[in-house]
């Protein structure tokens, strides 16, 4: 069976994993200093405590990267942890022992908490009173008597593109105001479409009320935005994440703003610009986020810098396309897959390959 949360153990270096943790840290430092004395929200792109995805497309990527960057940074950092009202009303699935997603959700944060000493603040998203609340603030109360600070953030219809009533009282004005005393604020959640970039940006509107000057950046890995769109370490990542709709594309702000290419995906694409048209009515013109030019501004992704040996990280991702064929293949099997997910990964290996081949690299080469 393929397990996507599998580690390789290589015997060759592709990647400086030292050197990457290092710039990494450098520049959420330089971000933070860019709101001082009010607070960076650092929404985590990606894995927030053990990225295997990373480590077999870049050898010698230490899996725990994030880990030991926040670690090294916890006495001015607190963790939003966010969750989606929906997801507790469909009792999600989060894991393949069926575990319900209450109790996923409180693995996790017990894993960040053991890891990183921090204990989160847990924030429910998108809720409508309307909808089941009974089972929402049954969650809640939960974690409460668990010793855990749960807040509420309610659905604003239409949102994002709603933007009289998201920067109202109706809006963003309604949610809980959280109350924070670090400058880095780490927001990551239990899964995809948890809210975090909502909360960071409900955040800042509800701080500038108050006067504290904050900000919004993104902790990326993937894609690495200063290789070419189509090598293979961005190739496998977008094999990674056939299953929800993702795909890389060059960032047109980025070659517009500073005439260079530069690879971003759909959705930080799309982010960005939400982020952007929210954020020139809440912040003044001073405020370090009104100075993003593009999508890999907004973020903080040093990985291509660190890549030591190219060919090395081009052959293990055509093998991680391979890998990731073969879980959409036992999928299918177990009749929980589509087969267009299998051409898809086809014809990323074609493009990766010719990558290779164009190169002049060792297909046969062994890591």
């Amino acid at each position: 069976m393929v397990n996507s949360t599998d580690s390789i153990n290589y015997k060759k270096h592709g990647f400086d994993g030292e050197k990457y943790i290092r710039l990494q840290k450098e520049q959420i430092l330089d971000r933070i200093a860019h709101f001082s004395g009010g607070r960076l929200y650092l929404e985590i792109g990606g894995k927030f405590m053990y990225d295997a995805h990373a480590s077999r497309v870049l050898p010698w990527f230490d899996p725990e990267s994030k880990k030991n960057i926040f670690s090294s940074l916890k006495s001015q950092a607190e963790i939003l942890f966010c969750v989606n009202a929906n997801d507790i009303l469909s009792n999600r699935q989060l894991s393949n022992q069926k575990t319900e997603y209450k109790d996923y959700v409180y693995q996790m944060i017990r894993n960040i908490e053991k890891n990183i000493w921090i204990k989160p603040h847990i924030v429910i998203n998108n809720i409508d009173v309307l909808n089941m609340f009974d089972i929402i603030l049954d969650f809640e109360k939960d974690f409460q008597r668990k010793q855990y600070r749960v807040r509420e953030r309610y659905k604003i219809n239409w949102y994002p593109h709603n933007m009289n009533t998201i920067l109202s009282e109706d809006g963003f004005g309604n949610d809980d105001h959280i109350p924070l005393t670090k400058n880095l604020i780490l927001v990551t959640g239990a899964a995809s479409s948890s809210g975090k970039m909502s909360t960071c940006l409900g955040q800042i509107y509800l701080d500038h009320q108050i006067d504290v000057k904050s900000g919004y950046a993104k902790y990326e890995t993937f894609p690495i935005w200063n290789i070419a769109l189509d090598h293979p370490v961005n190739l496998a990542y977008e094999a990674a994440t056939i299953d929800i709709g993702d795909y890389n594309m060059m960032d047109t702000y980025h070659k517009k703003a500073y005439g260079q290419d530069s690879v971003n995906y759909n959705r930080d694409v799309e982010a960005f610009e939400i982020v952007m048209s929210i954020a020139k009515k809440i912040v003044n013109h001073k405020n370090y986020m009104v100075k993003y030019q593009s999508p890999t501004d907004m973020g903080i992704n040093c990985a291509g810098m660190a890549i030591s040996d190219d060919a090395i990280v081009s052959i293990a991702s055509l093998a991680e396309i391979q890998r990731r064929r073969a879980w959409y293949q036992e999928q299918i099997d177990r009749w929980e897959g589509k087969q267009e997910r299998i051409i898809q990964c086809d014809a990323l290996y074609e493009k990766s390959k010719k990558y290779c081949e164009d190169k002049k690299y060792d297909l046969g080469m062994k890591l």
